[in-house]
């Protein structure tokens, strides 16, 4: 019986890991998240990937498994901020393009991860009203965007495929059953 109870017990105490990916963006941390995430990738793609393209009329495409308003919201950072440092002129028509720029996202969006000892509290009659109390545990919240993109020439029809980018920017809570403080680079 007492090895039954210990099992219970540290069973019961274990490290918790969840990871789920928020896609609504109801809540203002929610979309600071997402937004500075692209915002982080913009100002990361290199200027010797595009200065070539600096006075030319380029397509740009962007991808992703969902068609969505974040989608578009990348999208237009994107053509902004290339035609604000290298004076690109993107047109809509593929005849029109000197050049290309497809870019493929792998990731737009939040994920939430807890890791920790932490004491799952579970409502058997609906578990997604599920709870825990923090023993000491981390509780991470980050915002998450990635691609890479490749660069084809309309003359040449030469298609260079460029290595990925990722910007993550988060805020974490550490907790205890006590306090809990967060960290974060949102602000």
């Amino acid at each position: 019986m007492r090895i039954l109870l210990l099992f219970v017990g540290l069973l019961m105490l274990t490290a918790c890991t969840t990871r789920q990916v928020g896609g609504t963006y109801v809540g203002s941390t929610e979309q600071r998240l997402v937004t500075y995430s692209i915002d982080k990738l913009v100002a990361q793609l290199p200027a010797e990937d595009f200065a070539g393209l600096a006075g030319k009329k380029v397509l740009l495409r962007s991808h992703f498994i969902v068609a969505n308003q974040t989608l578009s919201y990348a999208d237009q950072m994107i053509k902004l901020d290339l035609a604000r440092r290298f004076q690109i002129d993107f047109v809509e028509q593929k005849e029109d393009a000197e050049s290309e720029v497809d870019v493929f996202f792998t990731s737009l969006g939040t994920d939430n991860d807890t890791y920790g000892l932490s004491i799952p509290i579970v409502n058997l009659s609906d578990t997604s009203q599920a709870s825990r109390i923090d023993i000491l545990a981390v509780d991470m919240y980050h915002g998450i965007s990635e691609c890479l993109y490749y660069i084809k020439d309309a003359d040449t029809q030469e298609v260079t495929r460029k290595g990925k980018i990722l910007a993550r920017v988060r805020t974490d809570k550490f907790a205890t059953p006590i306090f809990s403080f967060p960290i974060s680079n949102i602000d």
